[in-house]
């Protein structure tokens, strides 16, 4: 019995440690080693740092469930719904859409416009502006130049700094933050019975497009603490790959996950090629990658729509089409 036992043990080990699976490994070792810069591997290695959660130690959510929430579905976000306009001074037609989806869908006790402009311009402001029943507040905020005494990218400054922006909102107000391409398609009332909500797909890192938090939401905190090793060359890395390996990985509980139906995943197939995509209906808000269309969307239809708007909306063949007709002239 102990010889069969031995034989079998030297058969799995043969095949684990065979010649072509260390000649393979070998081969990515090397290709690593080859590829990579000394300073990039700063972004593989993460290590577990028990001292970071030591900030919100005492936090009022301190042991909170995120997966059952508030008891008796008892409501502990605020019904809010933020939007960041850095150097935007007129609105497109897509702006307009996300707007009057989450106005008309969310029924918001407030909508916060915080931007750094006095005044918007151009016919889809004038279109929120006569929209019955929707008020927008304006809140004054400062595009920063720095975290934590370390200067912004120049390459990625309006971006990187929006995603610190979104986080200290959601500090100082709680609420709901959507990006400005960020369609809502039902309320996420749902959603408010919990510490913060986000979307984080299977195999992917923390989507920044729709945010649920109440103001003391702990992640937050140690979000905006991930900061201090700031990266300026690299687009997403603080604001999803960081804090998603640094914290989330470590402790998920601090959140609750919602993995596909927050549309955070990339759905540019289902919104600009499909010829009918009635699933979208399911969803609670699917990100639009708007600014990415011109590469996702066909050739075809770039040519006959390099810019949807309200005009030529109307005979978009694409699921967004109707998406956008829906909620704009409804």
């Amino acid at each position: 019995m102990k010889r069969k036992m031995a034989s079998l043990l030297h058969w799995k080990l043969h095949r684990i440690f065979s010649i072509p699976r260390l000649i393979g490994l070998i081969v990515v070792i090397i290709v690593l080693v080859l590829l990579l810069k000394p300073e990039d591997y700063k972004y593989i290695f993460l290590p577990y740092r028990p001292e970071l959660f030591d900030i919100v130690a005492n936090s009022p959510f301190s042991g909170f469930n995120n997966e059952t929430g508030a008891p008796d579905g008892e409501y502990i976000v605020p019904n809010i719904v933020h939007f960041l306009f850095f150097d935007i001074h007129e609105l497109s037609f897509v702006d307009a859409v996300c707007v009057l989806a989450a106005f008309k869908n969310q029924r918001p006790e407030h909508i916060y416009f915080h931007t750094n402009v006095a005044e918007f311009k151009g016919r889809y402001w004038e279109k929120l502006k006569n929209t019955p029943g929707l008020r927008i507040e304006m809140k004054n905020v400062t595009l920063p130049e720095e975290i934590f005494g370390q200067k912004f990218s120049e390459k990625f400054h309006r971006w990187h700094a929006g995603d610190v922006a979104r986080i200290k909102i959601l500090m100082e107000y709680g609420g709901i933050f959507l990006d400005n391409d960020s369609y809502l398609v039902k309320s996420l009332d749902k959603f408010r019975k919990f510490e913060m909500t986000l979307g984080w797909y299977e195999g992917q890192y923390l989507g920044t497009q729709v945010l649920v938090a109440h103001r003391d939401a702990r992640f937050l905190h140690l979000w905006l603490e991930t900061y201090r090793q700031y990266y300026p060359d690299r687009w997403y890395f603080n604001a999803g790959e960081k804090p998603t390996r640094e914290v989330l990985w470590f402790k998920p509980e601090l959140v609750h996950r919602v993995k596909v139906l927050f549309g955070v995943q990339g759905l540019s197939d289902e919104l600009y090629r499909l010829e009918k995509w009635d699933e979208w209906r399911n969803f609670y808000a699917i990100h639009l990658l708007i600014r990415h269309r011109w590469y996702l969307d066909s050739w075809w239809n770039i040519f006959w729509w390099p810019q949807l708007d309200e005009d030529n909306i109307h005979d978009y063949p694409k699921p967004f089409g109707e998406m956008a007709r829906e909620i704009y002239f409804s």
